[in-house]
């Protein structure tokens, strides 16, 4: 689990670098960054999916698990799709959506059933 949360940061400590930048908030981040994004996702698939198949049954009936999985996937779109604008809007969409995803990951082990 820790090298999945590791995956997290990464990925999304690189998007959370760029939406600041949008945003005005910080310096222009390195141009290399979204390379070390992919190596986020490619942890995090890696590493969701290990998790997710040692205990599929207890994923699937866990409501904060189902939550992340679709905040997860609205953040993805979102990602690839309204982010690539680079506006202001789609800064703080992205921050409130990967905000989420971690918030309702630690949500899954409190909302265990």
């Amino acid at each position: 689990e820790a090298i999945h949360v590791m995956g997290l940061a990464l990925s999304v400590g690189t998007i959370v670098l760029v939406d600041l930048w949008l945003l005005g908030w910080c310096e222009r981040p390195v141009a290399k960054l979204a390379s070390w994004t992919w190596v986020g996702f490619a942890v995090m698939l890696i590493t969701g999916a290990a998790l997710f198949f040692s205990n599929a049954p207890r994923y699937v009936r866990n409501p904060g698990f189902l939550v992340k999985m679709g905040l997860l996937a609205l953040a993805l779109l979102s990602h690839f799709t309204v982010h690539r604008k680079g506006t202001r809007a789609a800064a703080i969409l992205s921050l409130t959506l990967w905000s989420s995803v971690g918030i309702s990951a630690r949500a899954i082990a409190d909302l265990d059933v």
